[in-house]
């Protein structure tokens, strides 16, 4: 089982990783880097710069149904969490930018990520791709290893980003449920050695990048065979993510889906 990036990302106030990946790399989908907040009239600039100042984006205007899937709502409980973890993480990135959060963009992607997830996930029961208790108490474990913390601190972590346990698990039930789903229509994705040198490759480029920016000396690269398994499973991962993506991008289109937002 791999460990749950998109649970763990909520968890560490960081962008969606496993599914929400379904619309983040979308063009379509993505919220473009413009001066909308600026287009906006001055009373709603004013609210919003307030919310900005306390990390929390403007939610009021969100509908209670966010958006419907072959007749299955997608709530605001749904929305709402995973939107503001995501507007912190990007207004992290805009204060190192200088760049304005488009929060009409961000509303418009988050949607679009829930969208995927939920076709993907009625796929999955067509095909009643099974997770059991015992799979979700493994998941949740594992995600808590990777956080370098406790299951309880864990817990605690995601409820502070709006998700109470049976949440939580419902979520994780849903996330592994895709896994099921994907490794059903593709099969195991294997890795060759040529990859796996790119791979090692884009990490020591990256480092390098780092290390001029801030200004300090680079550290040196272990031996790519120190690395192997960890770019290995890199490498898989990115090639799952490509395929959820492309899958998804298939039933959405086959779909009925309504956007309220």
């Amino acid at each position: 089982m791999r460990t749950n990036r998109w649970l763990l990302g909520l968890a560490m106030s960081v962008s969606v990783v496993a599914l929400a990946a379904c619309g983040s790399q979308d063009d379509e989908a993505k919220p473009k880097e413009s001066s909308a907040a600026a287009e906006q009239s001055p009373g709603t600039d004013s609210a919003q710069d307030k919310q900005s100042q306390q990390g929390k984006p403007n939610t009021k205007d969100i509908p209670n149904v966010v958006a419907e899937v072959n007749g299955k709502k997608i709530t605001k409980d749904d929305f709402v969490p995973l939107f503001e973890t995501q507007y912190q993480q990007m207004q992290m990135q805009a204060q190192q930018s200088g760049q304005p959060v488009d929060e009409k963009g961000l509303k418009k992607q988050t949607a679009e990520n829930l969208v995927s997830t939920e076709v993907l996930v009625q796929e999955a029961d067509k095909r009643k791709i099974d997770v059991s208790d015992k799979d979700i108490d493994k998941g949740l474990k594992e995600s808590a290893k990777s956080g370098q913390m406790s299951e309880k601190d864990f817990l605690k972590a995601m409820k502070d980003q709006g998700m109470d346990e049976k949440k939580v698990r419902s979520e994780l039930k849903n996330q592994l449920k895709i896994e099921g789903l994907v490794e059903d229509e593709y099969g195991e994705f294997k890795v060759s050695g040529e990859e796996i040198g790119q791979a090692y490759e884009q990490a020591k480029s990256q480092q390098e990048q780092m290390a001029q920016q801030g200004g300090q000396g680079q550290q040196e690269m272990p031996p790519i065979e120190d690395m192997r398994p960890q770019l290995k499973e890199q490498v898989k991962s990115q090639k799952s993510q490509e395929a959820t993506q492309k899958f998804a991008k298939k039933l959405r289109k086959q779909a009925d889906v309504t956007i309220h937002l």
